[in-house]
């Protein structure tokens, strides 16, 4: 059975119109976008049915109007030719994402809450429903298996993860599902579509089309379901990479006339390559570049996707271990190379030894402006030693064979602190605490055995001669 219904006439957003009559028309047909209380609040009536729709075939083809470069194997637009407009307007107007790419998987059932509680990061069981979180998938040895969006509605959650992520996460779930629990693990990938709206704008342009105060006022991740054309919509407060805006998930069918009547704003689109540009501008990590087996929430600069208080769950005795010890060992941060170079490049610093290893490159771009930006894991335990600050931030690296000059820089995104809500409970404190003392003692106690070990040999030396 079809989730979509019939649509109303629409705003057809095309190089031959009128942008300003088309964005008038927009805002006088309100009715259509009908962002009022829907009669139910949870996602039932769009995700309930997951038989593939009637698609609706137009959506491509007010991308293409726009400009819109596909290529194989990318579901969603990777450029419009205005990538620089684009960066401009995330930062100072808006900008509309089509962010169908990143695979949203429904986890329902009367366990469902304990059993995410369970799989990832986060205090899950202190979701409500109408909030959402960021939060890690790990594995048992806490390193990052993905980054996801835990969105809470009545029946269950949606869970919005990486692109080209889907599958696998689906996969793990299923997995660690025990007999006893009462969980469903859908992908609603195809039955829905996704877009974003960013930058300052965003806030005026939900506004103007009468969504309510609850998500206009509300914190990251408050979501209600409204109605669209006789569809719901699931309208999100927040974005991927930080910037001001709004997530909007809807059927597939409702998708072409979702995306013209939010086009007909004059705010500019934006493809992949314009997003990974603004991701690293903002210090967003991403699969494979930075969310991998290698790095752990801390690393990233995830702090805010971590709880150590709220029980076991995957991955949470070796982040606790990390933590207690203060054993982490990368630091996330931006870099502004003063010519180009390539994920992998390894980083050095001048230490009093001469150059040493510091870290290495994971991601790098070219901005519109011809700056050359990246991001980098930088070794944290260099920090402090003889010849280095007590901060990344600011320092002189150079990078790869060629000992290219560059400039640690901080980016918005990551968090170097835990909530206070997710710090161990003062118990769990105490015990953290003896823990990093005898780890301390036992490297003192090595410490002096080596020492007694070298007075002894020099000892014996001096005897033969």
């Amino acid at each position: 059975m079809p989730i979509g219904l019939t649509y109303g006439p629409r705003c057809h957003v095309a190089h031959s119109l009128n942008r300003r009559t088309c964005q008038l028309s927009a805002i006088q047909q309100r009715s259509r976008l009908c962002l009022v209380a829907s009669g139910s609040d949870d996602v039932s009536s769009l995700l309930g049915d997951i038989g593939l729709p009637d698609i609706d075939q137009d959506l491509e083809g007010y991308q293409e109007e726009a400009g819109a470069v596909f290529i194989d194997g990318q579901s969603v637009p990777v450029s419009y030719g205005n990538n620089s407009k684009a960066i401009y307007s995330v930062e100072e107007d808006g900008v509309l994402l089509d962010a169908s790419d990143c695979p949203r998987i429904r986890v329902a059932g009367p366990d469902a809450a304990a059993f995410l509680h369970g799989q990832t990061s986060v205090n899950v069981e202190g979701i409500r429903p109408g909030n959402s979180k960021e939060a890690c998938i790990l594995t048992a040895q806490g390193r990052i298996i993905d980054l996801v969006l835990l969105v809470r509605t009545e029946s269950g959650f949606l869970v919005i993860c990486s692109p080209g992520m889907g599958q696998h996460i689906a996969d793990h779930f299923r997995k660690h599902i025990f007999m006893s629990d009462d969980v469903e693990v859908q992908d609603v990938s195809a039955a829905t579509a996704m877009f974003r709206v960013m930058g300052p704008k965003s806030n005026d342009i939900l506004y103007t089309l009468e969504l309510s105060e609850t998500v206009l006022g509300g914190e990251f991740g408050t979501h209600e379901v409204v109605g669209f054309d006789g569809e719901p919509l699931i309208v999100i407060k927040g974005t991927d990479l930080g910037y001001s805006g709004y997530t909007l998930i809807i059927s597939e069918s409702g998708a072409a006339a979702l995306w013209s009547t939010l086009s007909a704003f004059e705010i500019e689109p934006m493809g992949t390559e314009a997003w990974n540009i603004a991701r690293i501008l903002s210090g967003r990590p991403k699969v494979p570049s930075e969310l991998n087996d290698s790095y752990t929430p801390f690393d990233c600069g995830l702090y805010h996707t971590v709880c150590l208080n709220k029980g076991c769950y995957v991955g949470q005795e070796a982040l606790a271990k990390i933590y207690n010890l203060d054993a982490g060992k990368w630091e996330m941060w931006g870099l502004a190379v003063e010519k180009p170079c390539a994920a992998g490049d390894e980083i050095f610093v001048v230490t009093s030894e001469g150059h040493a290893k510091a870290g290495k490159v994971s991601s790098y771009v070219d901005t519109v402006a011809g700056e050359h930006r990246a991001l980098c894991f930088l070794d944290r335990k260099l920090l402090g030693k003889e010849h280095m600050p007590s901060t990344w931030n600011g320092t002189v690296v150079n990078v790869g064979e060629d000992m290219v000059q560059a400039y640690v820089k901080s980016v918005p995104y990551p968090t170097r602190a835990l909530n206070d809500c997710d710090r161990p409970k003062k118990s769990v404190d105490a015990k953290l605490a003896q823990g990093k003392v005898a780890h301390q003692d036992e490297k003192s106690r090595d410490d002096k055995l080596r020492q007694m070990q070298e007075r002894l040999d020099a000892w014996k030396s001096s005897q033969n001669n």
